[in-house]
């Protein structure tokens, strides 16, 4: 009897452990190249970290991603909250800015400045592109949602089709400020579903029911 009535006990406590992604849509072009960013950042690849991820996507035309920014409703410290997933070197870490560092910025793009913004690799990479990368931003006790990265915006260069056959000069400085939330679907039908905290509770508290009446 003790044993079941902690079993429902303890089931009034079952929190639903689901991952949350979110995405950017809708992205604002200064250029004739329309490039279908990527951008997503979930809370469950790393334990203390969101993850960023930022890509081409695969119909589109090459580039080379110089710079990345974004505007957050938390307070971070990118010299110390940020750590880089990639080969490439981040740096030029500003605050309140359009600009990170010679050749890289946002002006004439965007009259806002962004809450973070930092350089991805170096200007003039030659054939070796930036296409995609990744970097953990410290989750310091937050939630992820859509409030809490609100805008993000990349300046790449080296843009165009057919870079192989003829130069590719062209320069983006594209944004986005429309996240959305991705809940992922589990992999397959056979995987146990956690319980809802509603249902599980109204489960535990129908054992708890059972569990007084047989100890009367």
């Amino acid at each position: 009897m003790i044993k079941i009535l902690i079993s429902a006990i303890l089931l009034c406590f079952t929190i639903t452990s689901q991952a949350s992604i979110i995405t950017f849509d809708d992205w604002q072009y200064n250029s004739d190249d329309h490039i279908d960013w990527q951008v997503t950042i979930d809370d469950e690849s790393h334990e203390d970290y969101f993850t960023f991820n930022i890509s081409i996507g695969e119909v589109n035309p090459s580039g080379d991603i110089l710079g990345f920014a974004f505007d957050s409703s938390a307070d971070f410290n990118l010299s110390t909250d940020l750590i880089n997933y990639s080969t490439y070197e981040l740096s030029s870490f500003a605050s309140d800015s359009l600009s990170c560092g010679r050749g890289c910025n946002f002006n004439g793009a965007i009259r806002n400045d962004f809450d973070y913004i930092f350089r991805v690799g170096q200007q003039g990479s030659g054939s070796d592109y930036v296409s995609e990368f990744s970097f953990g931003l410290a989750k310091n006790g937050l939630t992820l949602d859509e409030n809490l990265f609100t805008r993000v915006g990349i300046r790449a260069q080296s843009v165009g089709n057919n870079c192989d056959s003829s130069s590719c000069n062209g320069s983006v400085k594209d944004y986005s400020q429309t996240p959305g939330t991705d809940i992922p679907t589990p992999p397959s039908d056979d995987v146990t579903q956690v319980p809802e905290p509603g249902t599980a509770f109204l489960f535990a508290l129908t054992l708890i029911g059972f569990t007084v009446r047989r100890l009367k």
